[in-house]
């Protein structure tokens, strides 16, 4: 059975988890989250009552623990046991002044009258051979086995010593860390010797590379599984952000390839825009982008009327101004009023501006005032913020029976959280309570927020609409991406006396 890897999204790229009683190589460059997917990783086995081990070959424990501290990590855990293992300088039996001894958590390893043991993999394998058995072990990093053999068949050795320790003796499931090492080029060391990094590749049964990149100038991280013997894995490369439960993933190109199915398909509500963009795709992301001018609560609730129409329901994080009796005036003819929406779990409400408390007593709208949250905002409690969304959206998960259609208006979190906080909260709302086909659109004016922010919301969507309103007076809505249709096409978004109050045509060639 395999071994879950605290990611709800690994595990699914990894048909269900790391292959148990294997050794696996996460590899990348410092910084990339290496250290925290391990120890993420050792965490889940906690949950599940595992015996764990993580070896540090560059931190003492005190250094672990502060590089952990911003993480909700149970470090004190009884059944995480950490340990130090580094070289230095000392007196060894065989040469008797100034060779690499090993230093251990519990102090130097003296062999007797003065001397240390070598930093050597005999006697580091005899020292890790006490914490066994155990059933998952990070080792944390390999950059310094490297020192021990500069020959990369004998550090090859080494490091298939290191596994079978782990998979024989301990009857673990191991993780292995190791910087970057393999030059640019590709190519392998002069002398016909193996980087360091290849060596490692060759002698584990999977390996998972993270990098980073910049992506229109933003630095991201990336993730992606190389190889894993015996799993039919996902190749794509995904997303990787930090937050505090450790590590989160998101596809690099999460939905659908292009020519999508009719079935997959839902209308914008809106016909010309239906032309010019093919229509929304189910489970994608969606983002529309205004100018502060424009008149976008029309084309919001069109959205959802024709989500309804569909059998969807409808999750919504409204702006100030779009009020309960406004949003139903705006929905069309022959839609439901809002207490049959409510009623029928058709429609869930996170009120964050306090503007549908006439509903506040209804199970499905969650709001500030009637949550004790005002206080946190007030103090700036993100932590206590984020909580609270966190248990909302999972109760409307475990309460819902139909994908919903979400409609995020971005200010309303920005008054929550800042960027990052936002991100996280994104990619945990997409790993944990999403269905398969909900469709998540968010609606915000990009100079009012931090630029890399709004240029993570262009980056991750699969549909994008900017409409701004023209110094003619006249509104224009574009569709910039889409997996439906054509894109850069542009229609005119006309007034309209009937609800949503508007309608999109597209203008004469």
């Amino acid at each position: 059975m395999p071994v879950s890897t605290g990611s709800d999204v690994l595990d699914r790229i990894l048909d269900g988890g790391f292959p148990t009683n294997r050794s696996i190589l996460l590899s990348g460059g410092p910084g990339v989250g290496k250290s925290t997917l391990a120890m993420q990783f050792l965490q889940e086995g906690l949950a599940d009552g595992d015996q764990c081990l993580y070896v540090s070959t560059e931190q003492t424990a005190e250094e672990l623990r502060a590089s952990f501290d911003q993480f909700d990590f149970e470090l004190d855990h009884p059944n995480l046991t950490l340990v130090h293992i580094h070289a230095r300088t000392g007196r060894t039996i065989e040469d008797g002044e100034q060779n690499l001894t090993m230093q251990t958590t519990d102090g130097d390893e003296v062999l007797g009258e003065g001397y240390s043991a070598p930093f050597e993999m005999q006697y580091i394998e005899e020292y890790l051979s006490r914490f066994a058995p155990c059933d998952r072990v990070v080792f944390d990093s390999t950059a310094s086995l490297a020192g021990i053999e500069s020959d990369s068949h004998f550090f090859q050795r080494a490091i298939l010593d290191l596994v079978r320790l782990f998979t024989d003796e301990f009857e673990a499931t191991s993780l292995l860390t190791a910087e970057s090492l393999v030059p640019e080029s590709g190519e392998d060391d002069p002398g016909g010797q193996l980087a360091p990094e290849t060596v490692l590749e060759f002698s584990t049964h999977g390996v998972i590379r993270l990098r980073r990149s910049q992506v229109e100038g933003n630095p991201r991280r990336f993730l992606r599984v190389v190889k894993m013997r015996g799993i039919d894995h996902d190749t794509r490369e995904y997303e990787l952000g930090i937050g505090e439960s450790g590590v989160y993933l998101t596809p690099h190109n999460r939905t659908h390839d292009f020519g999508v199915n009719d079935d997959d398909v839902i209308s914008t509500g809106f016909e010309g825009l239906d032309e010019i963009s093919g229509g929304l795709t189910k489970g994608s992301g969606v983002l529309i982008e205004h100018d502060g001018r424009a008149f976008v609560d029309g084309l919001v609730v069109g959205m959802a009327a024709s989500a309804l129409d569909s059998g969807m329901g409808i999750w919504l994080v409204p702006s100030p101004s779009l009020t309960p009796s406004r949003f139903e005036s705006m929905l069309p003819a022959g839609e439901d009023d809002i207490p049959t929406l409510l009623a029928s779990n058709s429609l869930f409400v996170l009120d964050s501006f306090n503007v549908w408390k006439a509903y506040n007593d209804h199970q499905n709208v969650y709001a500030a005032s009637s949550s004790g949250l005002i206080s946190s905002i007030l103090t700036k409690s993100s932590t206590m913020s984020m909580a609270f969304v966190k248990r909302v959206l999972q109760d409307i998960t475990s309460r819902r029976d139909r994908p919903v259609l979400a409609l995020v208006y971005t200010e309303a979190f920005l008054r929550w959280f800042d960027a990052p906080q936002v991100r996280e909260l994104y990619y945990w709302a997409r790993e944990n309570v999403s269905f398969d086909a909900d469709t998540v659109t968010y609606i915000h004016n990009p100079e009012t927020m931090e630029t890399n922010l709004a240029e993570f919301f262009v980056y991750d969507a699969q549909h994008m609409f900017r409409t701004w309103k023209h110094e003619n007076d006249i509104q224009y809505v574009k569709a910039e991406k889409s997996l439906a249709g054509t894109t850069k096409s542009m229609g005119v978004v006309n007034h309209v006396d009937s609800a949503p109050f508007v309608e999109v045509t597209r203008p004469t060639k």
